[in-house]
């Protein structure tokens, strides 16, 4: 076995940054609208095969590239944010010998 040069350990320290970048910028992605490629992405991991591309530029074109299925995608406009709420503020005021209450304002 042969010790590496500089010039093979500085090729190979490149690629190893260049693979690290793919991953912190795959990982950074919009969660909602990527979710389904980043579980595939996990999955595979697990099945020990390299789901991620060797370039960020690679990675920015799956990325942009990629078609999630309807549905999968979650928005502040549907799920939780459905309905409307309602706030309750009870406070009672004494008008002469009368207590009137206020409450139940629509935000």
């Amino acid at each position: 076995m042969t010790n590496p040069t500089d010039v093979q350990l500085s090729k190979a320290m490149d690629k190893i940054e260049e693979e690290l970048h793919v991953i912190i910028f795959t990982y950074k992605a919009d969660k909602q609208k990527y979710s389904n490629i980043l579980d595939q992405m996990e999955n595979d991991v697990l099945q020990k095969k390299d789901p991620f591309t060797k370039t960020i530029s690679k990675a920015s074109t799956l990325m942009a590239g990629w078609k999630n299925k309807p549905g999968n995608y979650i928005n502040k406009y549907n799920e939780a944010n459905d309905s409307v709420a309602f706030t309750t503020d009870r406070k009672e005021e004494m008008v002469g010998n009368k207590t009137t209450k206020k409450g139940n304002n629509m935000l």
